[in-house]
């Protein structure tokens, strides 16, 4: 059957649901690559759902299910959007850092030091320390969304300022090596140069005699 609207064997149906695909499609690679300026979060690239950010757990099942139904999604050969596999690439590094399980730790304790700012910004920490009772998710949607997008933005802060902090790193370690290597260089051409004039005194020296 046909999506062409001019062809005969056109169906309304299959024309729908191609559109509806297309349009998910172009949403969720759209989606992925906003975060590309946003100090991508593996996390948020495979878009986990709320127990991720509010509670710090995750299974390994859940994180090759999401990657499995995304990539099927976005799957250049699929896809039509024009950065498909742009978007493809994002999924595939995402899902390859949240299995390693160094990573993945590393970053569910950034979660967790965002998640705790937010909920002390909210007063939702007791003087224990401990947390209050969250928003529910079924009674209180609005509030509980707002909770969930503020510790993703949060989460997005800390990576970003993280990644500044080790660019600086770099650059630092990157100029040292560089001052390292030209007084190393002027060394070097110190000591060639009193070489050179020792030979000469040693060759005065000896016409002397």
């Amino acid at each position: 059957m046909s999506v062409d609207p001019a062809a005969p064997d056109f169906n309304i149906d299959t024309y729908l649901r191609v559109e509806s695909t297309s349009f998910l499609q172009d949403k969720e690679a759209e989606r992925i690559l906003g975060l590309a300026k946003k100090a991508a979060n593996p996390f948020e690239v495979l878009d986990l759902d709320h127990k991720t950010w509010l509670l710090g757990k995750v299974e390994e099942k859940d994180i090759k299910m999401s990657y499995r139904k995304k990539s099927l999604l976005l799957h250049p050969d699929k896809c039509k959007h024009p950065r498909a596999q742009e978007a493809f690439e994002m999924l595939k590094k995402a899902e390859s850092e949240l299995t390693e399980e160094g990573k993945r730790a590393w970053l569910l304790g950034v979660i967790g030091e965002a998640r705790m700012i937010v909920l002390k910004r909210r007063n939702l920490l007791k003087a224990n320390g401990s947390v209050s009772a969250l928003p529910d998710q079924q009674k209180n949607p609005e509030e509980f969304n707002t909770l969930l997008a503020a510790v993703k933005v949060e989460t997005r802060r800390i990576l970003i300022d993280q990644g500044q902090r080790d660019s600086l790193r770099l650059k630092n370690e990157v100029e040292r090596k560089n001052e390292e290597e030209s007084r190393a260089a002027e060394e070097k051409k110190r000591k060639v140069e009193a070489d050179k004039n020792w030979e000469k005194v040693c060759a005065v020296l000896l016409d002397s005699y």
